[in-house]
């Protein structure tokens, strides 16, 4: 009886040791042939990458159009330029309260190069109003108080040049009991 119990234990370790063996050469040939090939596959995951970064700034392309302010909610007249964040704008505002979003877009890598110019006048009659670059994470003041973000009474004609990060890029003028206009052109 120990002889039938004995013979399927003996087989069952020289079943498992054949299979640790050729395990350990399959693994020793998968390990030579990741070696053999470590520059194809790093080619492949830097493409495999690039096209996840392309596809997201896509998207994220795609979205943003969604996020400046419709040009029928425009108090304005907007004029795209080569793409969302560059064009001409020109409003009269009239006790305006809240927020235009003029130009931008949330994009990771803009086509058209990173750097752009705000040529700009504002003029305030009376009430409020701030013209200003929203970019990820914080905002950047063209035009008003750089501590409370708004200005009172007064009026602005200058150039504003920025770089963009990766992420929300938005020129936005804010108002509160706005009367006056806006002129703005950026390239």
């Amino acid at each position: 009886m120990l002889k039938r119990r004995f013979i399927p234990a003996l087989l069952l370790v020289v079943t498992l040791m054949f299979c640790l063996t050729g395990c350990s050469d399959i693994g020793r040939g998968l390990l030579n042939e990741l070696e053999d090939n470590k520059e194809g596959i790093k080619s492949e995951l830097g493409e495999l990458k690039d096209g996840l970064k392309a596809e997201i700034n896509e998207w994220m392309g795609f979205a943003s159009k969604y996020a400046i302010t419709k040009d029928k909610d425009l108090k304005g007249e907007r004029k795209l330029g080569v793409d969302e964040y560059a064009g001409s704008y020109e409003a009269s505002y009239t006790q305006f309260n809240g927020k235009e979003y003029i130009f931008g877009g949330t994009l990771l890598k803009r086509e058209f190069g990173t750097a752009l110019k705000a040529a700009y006048s504002l003029k305030i009659q009376s009430g409020t109003a701030a013209l200003y670059w929203l970019g990820s994470p914080d905002s950047h003041i063209i035009s008003g108080d750089k501590e409370v973000y708004m200005i009172t009474k007064a009026t602005a004609d200058d150039v504003y040049e920025f770089t963009m990060t990766a992420g929300d890029n938005f020129i936005v003028l804010e108002g509160n009991d706005f009367t006056g206009s806006l002129s703005l052109k950026v390239e």
